[in-house]
């Protein structure tokens, strides 16, 4: 992309080190843009940011027009795009948290659907058990239309990442290095792929090393992006916790998959569960946990199946679902007789009610009010 001049005073501020997250978005939330934060008084900023004249000064010198103008080259060299918080395109879901990034750059496209998304970390030397765990969830997240979240480390990261994309499935890689770092052959040609469905995403300058004091920050502009996260395996003592710890902090929903007790791996995913954070047996477990947040994405979904009159593929629907869809017809059902219908065969409450919000994410099936299920689109 060609850098407009609209970017400079977003990368004035972003190139000065002394400024933290915090200390922008206060002066953003008092003073509205960066060109009024850059107009200000040395005294107004250090009230206003609660800093010391040392910040203050150096937000106001700036990092010097040779750095902003090598930054604005690798960002054109790299086909990178910026997302100020200012820009419609920048995610809801971050521009709500406690401390937003000013800018994102970008390789590829936040879409506005990537609202509907969750945050899949764990081990970087996860178990057979783990990536199987791993794959199972995220096909069946995937599947129903919500995009995965990670942070392209080894591990969970990865094998979510490629799942989500074998899967046809949206996914976004947060990275705790600037996208203009150096990086192996590997993960350039993962990045990609990601880029090519769903995005990669830096908010550190352009060439950023990968800092140990830039992975908190990366674990809470990743939690922040999902409704929730879902823990595959950590040891007590891992990243992962990190970023289940920054979820709760922004009031968003933490998931884990239990382990083996004899492992160190599962540690610290079967402390979350005692502590309180939910369980996460499969896809099903976090898609009806989720349910009223996922409101907004079956509205549309039905509003787009009236429009096109058409039925949405039924290829990738889960066992229990095809059962149930069966069950159901155009006349409306209630979900109480459908429990009876199909408790002969097995089926219990829990899975029938996660079998038809699964209907319900591909479009096969509306919910209507008193708890009657129908096919077919909204009229």
């Amino acid at each position: 992309m060609v850098v407009e001049s609209w970017c400079e005073p977003w990368l004035h501020l972003l190139l000065v080190p002394e400024l933290k997250k915090v200390h922008w978005f206060r002066l953003h939330q008092t003073l509205g843009s960066p060109e009024a934060i850059l107009g200000a008084a040395a005294a107004e900023i250090c009230e206003i940011a609660q800093v010391g004249e040392e910040t203050a000064r150096a937000v106001l010198r700036g990092p010097g027009r040779e750095c902003l103008e090598k930054e604005k080259q690798l960002i054109e060299q790299t086909g990178a795009d910026l997302y100020s918080f200012e820009d419609e395109r920048f995610p809801e879901n971050l521009r709500r948290c406690s401390a937003p990034p000013m800018v994102l750059f970008v390789h590829g496209a936040i879409l506005p659907d990537d609202r509907y998304a969750v945050v899949v970390v764990g081990s970087r030397t996860m178990t057979q058990y783990g990536n199987l765990a791993c794959r199972r969830l995220v096909a069946e997240l995937a599947g129903a239309g919500l995009t995965i979240v990670s942070g392209m480390a080894h591990g969970v990261d990865s094998i979510a990442h490629e799942t989500a994309l074998r899967h046809g499935g949206r996914t976004l890689a947060v990275l705790a290095c600037g996208l203009g770092a150096r990086d192996s052959s590997h993960r350039l040609e993962m990045r990609q792929r990601i880029a090519e469905q769903g995005a990669v995403i830096s908010e550190f300058p352009m060439t950023a090393m990968s800092e140990r004091y830039h992975f908190p920050t990366r674990n809470h502009t990743m939690a922040a992006l999902g409704l929730g996260t879902i823990v595959v395996e950590a040891a007590e003592k891992s990243g992962a916790l990190i970023t289940a710890e920054k979820a709760l902090e922004e009031n968003r929903e933490v998931f884990a998959v239990p382990g083996d007790v004899t492992r160190q791996t599962s540690r610290g995913t079967n402390a979350l569960i005692r502590a309180g954070a939910m369980l996460a047996r499969d896809g099903q477990d976090i898609l009806v946990e989720l349910r009223p947040q996922l409101s907004g994405i079956l509205s549309e979904r039905a509003t787009a199946m009236s429009a096109d009159e058409q039925s949405p593929a039924e290829g990738s629907l889960s066992d229990t679902a095809r059962t149930v869809l069966a069950r159901v017809r155009n006349e409306p059902v209630h979900l109480d007789l459908l429990h009876e219908q199909l408790a002969e065969s097995g089926l219990d409450f829990g899975s029938l009610s996660a079998a038809l919000l699964e209907l319900e994410m591909k479009g096969l099936v509306r919910h209507l009010p008193g708890n009657l299920y129908t096919t077919g689109s909204a009229r």
